[in-house]
């Protein structure tokens, strides 16, 4: 690999002659309604965050191979698992007046034919969407552990309150990113530091888009380091954190008695292992792209009035020279 730049304060590779890089198109995936006392620690009961659940539609130009990194909210939300349809009309409203496949169709693009591969940065339910609109070449690419969320007695049906439907996917069509533990020390090795990361994937050999590990939020959560231009940078966070607070460092997870058991319960399976995620240092310098705390949306009153700020959709697309796609913001 060649030598490395500074990019916002972090030690990421330098372009070489002809650098490859991918083109990055923002997908419409609904946005949630979340209490901000179950994601931010001291924030009340009523202090609604309403956020966009991001889709992305990534194209690796030199060779056109098109991946989609997260699904968003599916718009059948009745088709769920039963215990999420539940936590959706009791305790998350969501409003998705367009799905990622209303994006695509925009756009000219056939999920049945024209989509490579589609990422999960993990599987809870505002990242899935619909996979069986995909055809057969399709596939789908998870993070190392996942593929336990969907077998066996705890996942649906055989489990009938589990969020984790196990006929997600074809079988056939999965790919399980390996633990970085279980490489470790192998001659080839599939994760390698980068930068920050302690594990990283360089998925086409070019250095124009790598894979993060990214535990805590949930067993398989991953992340993209994606490069739009020679020397410019994305990154997609999926769940790393659920509000600019806490990628500043004045708040932490929220911690809150589940309500069923008593026990304390966080949005992170992992709070620890979250925490360090975030608590890298890598977030302050990615703070440098100038999302701020209003960031996050602005809550309506009534559920059809649930949107994105428009600063947040402006900063957000700013960031990236070329959408081929954009989100109905309205």
């Amino acid at each position: 690999m060649a030598g490395s730049s500074n990019v916002a304060g972090l030690s990421l590779p330098a372009p070489v002659e002809n650098q490859a890089v991918v083109s990055l198109s923002l997908l419409s995936g609904g946005y949630l309604h979340l209490p901000g006392n179950l994601f931010v620690e001291g924030a009340s009961a009523e202090e609604i965050l309403v956020c966009p659940s991001m889709s992305w539609l990534i194209t690796h130009r030199p060779t056109n191979t098109k991946i989609i990194f997260d699904l968003g909210l599916r718009r059948d939300i009745q088709n769920y698992t039963p215990s999420v349809y539940e936590r959706l009309k009791t305790v998350v409203p969501v409003v998705v007046k367009e799905d990622a496949f209303d994006s695509l169709a925009k756009a000219g693009i056939d999920p049945a034919t024209d989509v490579d591969i589609v990422m999960f940065s993990h599987l809870h339910y505002d990242h899935i969407g619909d996979p069986s609109r995909f055809g057969p070449k399709t596939k789908f690419v998870i993070g190392p552990g996942a593929g336990n969320l969907l077998r066996g007695p705890k996942s649906y049906p055989d489990d009938p309150h589990s969020h984790f439907d196990s006929r997600l996917f074809p079988p056939d069509q999965v790919v399980e990113l390996p633990s970085p533990s279980s490489t470790a020390g192998a001659s080839n090795q599939f994760w390698k530091p980068l930068g920050p990361f302690s594990a990283a994937r360089d998925y086409f050999g070019d250095a124009s888009m790598f894979i993060i590990d990214s535990p805590g939020h949930l067993t398989g959560h991953i992340n993209l380091l994606v490069r739009v231009q020679p020397d410019k940078w994305m990154y997609l966070a999926g769940d790393t954190a659920h509000d600019v607070r806490i990628l500043e460092g004045t708040h932490n997870f929220a911690v809150y008695p589940d309500p069923h058991t008593g026990r304390p319960k966080c949005a992170h399976a992992d709070k620890a292992a979250a925490g360090a995620h975030v608590g890298r240092k890598w977030f302050s310098p990615m703070m440098q792209l100038g999302l701020t705390k209003t960031s996050i949306g602005s809550a309506w009153p009534g559920p059809d009035r649930i949107v994105p700020s428009e600063e947040f959709m402006s900063k957000l697309l700013s960031l990236v020279s070329c959408f081929a796609v954009r989100p109905l913001v309205a």
